[in-house]
Order: C-alpha cells, then sequence, then structure tokens
C-alpha cells in the first residue's frame, strides 16, 4: 500500500509529522535530503519519538576517548533518552532485543509517499 505524504519540501519544514497507518502512528522524518519512517511510539513507556530529538550519539572507543558519530541518524525518546538508530530502528543499547518498526519512505518526483 502506498500513502502519499505531500510534497517534499513540506515535509522537510515539518521536520517529523505523524501519520495514521492501520491504526497505528508513524513519524515520518526529514533529515536533510532524507526520509525515514517508524513506528510514533517508543517501546519502552509509549511516548511519542516525533516529540524527542534527532541528533547523533557517542560511538563506542578507547576509554579515554569521545567519539560522537551517527549525526542525524538517531532519534532520542523525550521520556527517558532511549536511542534508536533511524535507519533500522533497532535500539542502540539493546538492538538485538528492543526496536521500532519502520517503513520504506521514497520520493516520487516533487512527492513523498510511505510505503507499507
Amino acid at each position: 500500500m502506498e500513502i502519499p505524504l505531500g510534497p517534499a519540501e513540506d515535509l522537510r519544514r515539518d521536520g517529523c509529522r505523524i501519520v495514521a497507518v492501520d491504526g497505528r502512528s508513524v513519524g515520518v522524518i526529514s533529515v536533510g535530503e532524507e526520509f525515514f519512517a517508524i513506528h510514533d511510539r517508543c517501546p519502552h513507556m509509549g511516548a511519542s519519538m516525533c516529540a524527542g530529538s534527532v541528533s547523533g550519539t557517542l560511538l563506542p572507543s578507547a576509554p579515554t576517548e569521545l567519539v560522537y558519530g551517527l549525526d542525524g541518524l538517531v532519534i532520542r525518546c523525550p521520556w527517558h533518552g532511549w536511542e534508536f538508530d533511524l535507519r533500522t530502528g533497532r535500539a542502540l543499547l539493546e538492538p538485538e532485543r528492543v526496536g521500532l518498526r519502520t517503513y520504506q519512505v521514497v520520493q516520487v518526483g516533487d512527492e513523498v509517499v510511505l510505503r507499507t
């Protein structure tokens, strides 16, 4: 099924738009020229992920180093700070156990479409 989301420029301006898909809230997030779509509820306590922030995170590194990476690819839950990879939906802390459902988003001309 394809769900038209509107012009790409509108989505880029919104940052995160919530749409209904089969009774579920899906957050469509714009990061630069890319679009991502995730289930909008954190699996921990149900917070709206669109109310969270998109940034990067600290990566595994040597004990005395702080290495920042994945800029623009991590969404952080607004309630408790759980972090998820926007590309895969997997939690950064326990990727084998916790995650958000992801959806395919494509740009067709100037329009953006969500595929389920």
